[in-house]
């Protein structure tokens, strides 16, 4: 979608997350260097509404998710005493970071993360709901929740279906991380760079997500995770309806017609 370019920062959770537009590009910055970019309940919340925001917000599109500093994506929840997810509260019938799951399921602009360093515990849900990622060659990503004494129960949501069934055994019963080169070679990253070249390499990838079509990602995101738990029969009768009225968009009038002539699309994103 063409927009006119603009800038735009602030800050969320008692200024612990950063949020930074440029143009059509949202980054969400985990600012607690000071504390490996723990996750607070602020922080999740935080993030569950930068998150909701940016998907009903068509001009958005992409989210990129980082933490700040060179050594930490996201070391997990803070368990300091305080604002810590590990708070107990039997009246919450929901919890942050459940409820940032559900966002991020019905949200319909893609995700990168920006895997700047050691990504473990929560900060593996957060790492999971990212649709692409790519990692600094010296990341370590892990579950060490048995460690003392939890599982890492609510994350296995994102992470089920994103980890060989295997690794994803070890890595929650053992507590042992793995390396950016293993999470590479089996098939949770899109691309291991070193420390110099990670912006450089998140920014291709950016790029080439608004080179295509807006509508056809955010009408593509919500079809795949629609199709999650349906039959193939319950599959296909899915697709056969969702095809026609995708063709009839302007966009794709628009692409077809770009590519007869070709020329680069000029995307309105409807």
């Amino acid at each position: 979608m063409t927009s006119d370019f603009r800038v735009e920062s602030s800050v969320a959770a008692g200024g612990d997350l950063l949020i930074e537009r440029k143009d059509m590009v949202v980054r969400l910055t985990l600012h607690r260097e000071h504390r490996r970019n723990a996750l607070t309940n602020d922080v999740l919340n935080g993030l569950c509404a930068a998150v909701e925001a940016c998907s009903a917000d068509a001009s958005v599109r992409v989210i990129v998710l980082t933490g700040a500093g060179p050594k930490a994506f996201c070391a997990g929840a803070d368990l300091s005493p305080g604002d810590t997810p590990f708070q107990p509260d039997f009246a919450r019938l929901q919890l942050p970071m459940a409820n940032l799951f559900r966002a991020v399921h019905a949200c319909h602009v893609p995700i990168v993360g920006r895997i700047n360093g050691m990504c473990l515990a929560g900060g593996m849900g957060l790492f999971g709901m990212c649709d692409m990622a790519v990692a600094v060659d010296d990341a370590v990503f892990g579950m060490p929740e048995v460690k003392i004494g939890i599982f890492p129960m609510q994350i296995l949501a994102v992470l089920r279906d994103l980890i060989p069934a295997r690794y994803l055994n070890q890595m929650c019963m053992t507590g042992k991380p793995i390396s950016a080169a293993t999470a590479a070679s089996i098939g949770l990253l899109n691309q291991v760079v070193p420390a110099a070249q990670l912006d450089e390499a998140v920014d291709e990838l950016v790029a080439d997500l608004i080179r295509v079509s807006p509508i056809a990602l955010r009408r593509g995101k919500y079809a795949m995770r629609a199709v999650e738990s349906m039959s193939f029969h319950e599959l296909m009768a899915f697709a056969e309806t969702s095809i026609s009225p995708m063709i009839q968009t302007d966009d794709a009038r628009e692409g077809l017609a770009a590519f007869n002539e070709r020329r680069t699309p000029n995307w309105t994103g409807r």
